[in-house]
């Protein structure tokens, strides 16, 4: 990084605008910056470390104070710096948290820290304004704008506060800093993520393997428990229990099967006994059915007799019927000649008051003659105007012909004009859709970058989370793991003083007054233990419990490892969340921000050729200036075509003066004549029909009235007909003995007399079948004993229940030794392949541990690649520190925590003693130069090992003044003539000192005068 410009406004002692180009002290190479104590020296450094990163070069500096108490309260803070890295320039401002003037009413508001970064590349540097920055990269929020700062630089502020700038007071923070603390300011200068991502990887992998094998055990253990066994050996006795079980149950299976076959045999027989019994007691009820409806088949036996009787009576009736609708037609047949005749009567009235108003129209009818004449005269002036007016149907068409072309480029006209109107309505759009698109372009990049970062944090937190609850469960697997051996434990004291106890009575048992104990040899026995004698299993006992303890125990060391592995994993992934970020938002909001400014940018549709709707728009203006041209040439064809039809309109008008202008038009003419004439025509045609009318309806009256006199006669002939058949049928039905009454009454007994009668014989032959019947199913069981049906159903069904009850027992000890085979086959050949995959993924979990610290020198792959990395840098750094300290020093790497345990701790070689030091026993002076050494050391190496990160200008904040001088030099003359070295080296040093002697040996720079009013900054010795 080389600054080109810095600009303060209201920053630090600095209360106006203040502008600092470095463009000439970095073409020095060495400058300096002085000035008195406390006039704002270090405030420039400060400056450029807020404008990059946001922060002062102090990190325990508040922001708010960085705001000058000189400015005027409505001068806003802002810092402006113009930066190069790797031949591009940027320009980077931000204004911090701060405190400005209400623009209404009184008091003060609180303004956010805000930011930009622009892309300011082949932009001179006196085009740089306010108004002209560059390309926007991000702006506003702060987080975006720090992202890419940190992108472009390849570090981040602490980074920048060890290699760029050495701030005053923190000078020698790298060289005294922890190992830890070390490590971290390494990792992020050191690209080593191939070797973090190894790492990962290989211990992922074999976690994962083993996980797999331990996954894979429990199941199988889980599935032995599942069914009741601890082992394999007692699945395979289980399964031996089970073939004899499955034995036992197949012959009581057989045996339930005989016992059911005979008590369904026995019902079977005691049924086909019961349906005799059924069968006799079903005839005697269908008899004794019968019998009592005979009294009701008499009864319509005697109704059928009847009904034969008045049967021979219908065809009397039927001729009465007859003759009297015979009578009631006639009697019709007359009304309707009275009417008729009627009817004919007035038509012949009203035929002859129509002849009569037709007689009166004689004059109308001529009338019409005389217009039929008239418009003969009129169709033959027409037919003499008839080419004249061809003349003037022509000049008519072609006066339409010019205006239809007017209109039809009018109409185009019109539309070219709507045309260029949309164009350039069009154009307008596609330019702000243009700008519209890049801005959500440039948001959405930034978006997805905050999103990948999001996303890397909350994968951090999930596996923290897990891990977390891991340890949870593997503490309470621990918990009852302990448990169960303390239990364990109990139980084995206990046998074991059961054992003991048993023992001494069995010894109590065998001694005898005056021989000796065979344990102490005592002849006296004055309290011999006493108790039963009966203690069998014991010793199985004491040798079960201990065994139990010693599955427990062993069960306590594995969940211990299990344990202590979870909480190794837990600390790895913390420490992974904690080198990361917390992000501002989560990446679900962040994703649907992008969806968000994706759609907006789908909104916005396809991409627009901005030059394409230009010459769009030029060419539809030159179509608009053609169709105005032929409008205006059109215009004055339709004034000739207009001049012309008038002239002929008029002749023709003086030709046809007699006809009237409704009728000029040969259709119109034509049309009044053919009227007329009809009118006249239908004027004939409605006499002659009148006289027609009047002799055909007096011919229908006088035959309406011959119908009537005819109808008369008939219906005097049928009435006395009718009397006759009446008197016939009466007679007939005395003689028959029935009444009137009692003829109506048997009506629906003589048209049902056949089914009756069939009825009667069915009911006499079912009788007589039913006490056949009866007699024969008594007679058969009249000496049989009926059986007890629902004791053998009982017995039947309790039989078979048995024998489902049995087959269920046998088919499931079937399945079970099925099962328990298939379980004991799945069980082999899954252990097997778990004992061969175990053995495969050795290698791998053996490189994961040595990889991940598990080793004998406890070292990362990760730290052994910096430490490699550092070793380049003290050797760097030993380079500047040989020539300033006359050869005396030189930085080593030291050694740490025992035999081989290599980290990044930091010793320093005496010469003068030949022995390895602490840094901490150096001097100040001497501790400043170490750490100029380092510093210039670690930034030659950075530079060269990432091609991203360039380090052009180093900033030395204060330091000198512990430097001895020796005539007006000393190790001070050492220090400067290093540094110049390095201006030799295509690298500028920029110098803060107050040092006459470091003022003296490098002229070039800048000097900050401090007054009442604030800060001022004048160049020196750089034109």
């Amino acid at each position: 990084m080389r600054p080109v410009r810095l600009t303060l406004q209201a920053f630090g002692p600095y209360a106006k605008r203040e502008v600092i180009d470095f463009r000439a002290a970095i073409e020095a190479g060495l400058f300096g910056i002085y000035g008195k104590t406390g006039s704002g020296k270090s405030t420039i450094f400060s400056a450029m470390t807020f404008a990059l990163f946001g922060q002062p070069a102090r990190s325990e500096q508040e922001t708010l104070s960085l705001r000058s108490d000189h400015a005027d309260p409505g001068t806003p803070t802002e810092i402006e710096l113009v930066f190069e890295v790797g031949g591009k320039r940027f320009v980077v401002l931000r204004r911090p948290d701060q405190m400005r003037p209400k623009q209404r009413g009184e008091g003060e508001i609180r303004d956010a820290h805000e930011a930009w970064i622009f892309d300011a590349t082949g932009l001179p540097l006196d085009e740089i304004t306010e108004k002209q920055r560059g390309k926007i990269i991000a702006e506003k929020k702060v987080r975006e704008v720090d992202a890419a700062i940190r992108d472009i630089l390849g570090y981040g502020p602490e980074q920048f506060r060890q290699i760029v700038l050495l701030p005053q007071g923190r000078f020698e923070t790298f060289l005294s800093a922890k190992t830890k603390e070390r490590l971290e300011i390494l990792r992020e200068l050191f690209d080593v993520s191939l070797y973090q991502k190894l790492m990962a990887d290989l211990k992922s992998e074999a976690e994962t393997a083993e996980r797999h094998v331990r996954t894979e055990r429990e199941i199988c253990a889980r599935r032995l428990s599942a069914e009741g066994f601890e082992s394999t050996d007692a699945l395979i006795a289980g399964i031996a229990d089970a073939e004899k079980e499955r034995t036992q149950l197949f012959e009581r299976e057989e045996l339930a099967r005989s016992a059911c076959m005979t008590a369904r045999a026995a019902l079977q027989q005691g049924q086909k006994l019961e349906e005799k019994f059924v069968t006799c007691e079903r005839a005697q009820k269908i008899f004794a059915d019968l019998e009592m409806h005979k009294d009701r088949a008499d009864a319509l036996a005697e109704r059928v007799a009847r009904a034969e009787r008045a049967s021979s009576l219908l065809d009397m009736e039927s001729f009465v019927s007859e003759t009297g609708r015979e009578a009631a037609e006639a009697e019709n047949k007359l009304q309707n000649a009275q009417a008729i005749a009627e009817q004919a009567r007035q038509k012949a009235a009203a035929a002859g008051e129509a002849l009569e108003r037709e007689n009166l129209r004689a004059a109308e009818m001529d009338e019409l003659h005389r217009k039929i004449d008239e418009l003969t005269r009129f169709g033959e002036a027409i037919e003499r105007a008839k080419g004249c007016a061809d003349m003037v149907q022509k000049a008519e068409t072609a006066e339409k012909e010019a205006v239809n072309r007017l209109n039809a480029d009018l109409k185009e006209l019109a539309l070219r004009q709507q045309s260029r109107f949309e164009r350039g309505e069009g154009l307008k759009l596609a330019r702000l859709s243009e700008t519209r698109r890049r801005e959500i372009s440039a948001r959405v990049t930034n978006l997805v970058m905050a999103q990948v970062m999001a996303r890397s944090y909350e994968k951090a937190e999930r596996d923290v989370a897990q891990a977390r609850q891991e340890i949870d469960e593997k503490s309470r697997s621990y918990d009852n793991a302990v448990q169960n051996a303390e239990e364990a434990r109990a139980k084995l004291g206990e046998a074991e003083h059961n054992l003991l106890a048993a023992q001494a009575l069995h010894l109590a048992s065998k001694l005898e007054d005056g021989a000796p104990c065979p344990v102490c040899g005592a002849l006296e026995h004055p309290a011999p233990a006493i108790g039963s004698m009966e203690n069998p299993g014991l010793e199985r006992a004491i040798s079960d419990a201990r065994t139990a303890w010693e599955a427990a125990d062993k069960a306590v060391q594995s969940v211990a490892q299990l344990f202590a592995g979870a909480r190794s994993v837990l600390a790895e992934r913390e420490g992974v969340l904690a080198n990361l970020e917390r992000p501002a938002r989560s990446s679900r909001e962040l994703t649907e921000d992008i969806e968000t400014e994706q759609l907006a940018l789908d909104g916005l549709g396809p991409t627009i050729d901005i030059a394409a709707a230009e010459a769009g728009y030029e060419k539809s203006g030159e179509e608009v200036t053609r169709c105005e041209h032929q409008r205006d040439a059109l215009r004055e064809v339709l004034a000739e075509r207009r001049q012309e039809a008038a002239a002929l309109r008029a002749r023709l008008d003086e030709m046809l003066g007699a006809v009237p202008q409704a009728l000029r038009a040969p259709d119109a003419l034509t049309t009044a004549k053919a009227r007329v004439s009809s009118d006249f025509a239908a004027l004939q045609a409605a006499r002659v029909a009148a006289e027609k009318a009047v002799n055909e309806t007096r011919e229908a009256a006088f035959g309406a009235q011959k119908d009537n006199e005819s109808a008369i006669e008939t219906l005097s002939v049928c009435q006395e007909r009718h009397r006759r058949a009446k008197e016939a049928f009466y007679g007939r039905l005395s003689e028959a003995g029935f009444s009137e009454e009692a003829y109506r009454d048997l009506k629906p007994a003589i048209a049902n007399r056949v089914a009756d009668r069939e009825r009667v014989e069915e009911y006499r032959r079912k009788l007589e079948n039913a006490r056949e019947v009866a007699i024969v199913a008594a007679a058969e069981v009249e000496v049989l004993e009926r059986p007890d049906i629902k004791f053998l159903a009982e017995t039947s069904r309790t039989a078979e229940e048995n024998l489902l009850e049995v087959t269920r027992q046998h088919i499931a000890a079937e399945s079970r030794v099925d099962h328990l085979t298939r379980l004991r086959d799945s069980l082999a050949e899954n252990l097997r392949r778990l004992d061969e995959a175990e053995a495969a993924s050795g290698p791998l979990r053996a490189l994961a541990a040595l990889v991940n610290g598990n080793n004998p020198q406890k070292l990362s792959l990760e730290t052994f690649a910096i430490g490699a990395m550092f070793d380049q840098v003290l050797e760097a750094a030993n380079l500047r520190l040989g020539p300033m300290t006359a050869e005396r020093y030189r930085l080593e790497r030291d050694i740490e925590g025992g035999r081989g345990s290599r980290g990044l701790g930091i010793q320093v070689f005496d010469m003068h003693t030949g022995k390895s030091r602490s840094t901490t026993t150096l001097s100040g002076g001497e501790t400043f130069i170490a750490a100029l050494a380092l510093a210039l050391g670690l930034a030659d190496v950075v530079e060269s090992a990432s091609g991203k990160v360039r380090l052009d200008t180093i900033f030395i904040d204060e330091g000198f003044g512990s430097l001895d001088t020796e005539n007006g030099s000393g190790t001070l003359d050492q220090v400067l003539q290093i540094l110049n070295k390095l201006v030799s080296q295509n690298r500028a040093v920029g110098l803060i000192s107050h040092v006459t002697l470091v003022q003296e040996a490098i002229p070039n720079g800048f000097y900050v005068n401090n007054g009442a009013g604030g800060g001022r900054v004048e160049e020196r010795g750089l034109n």
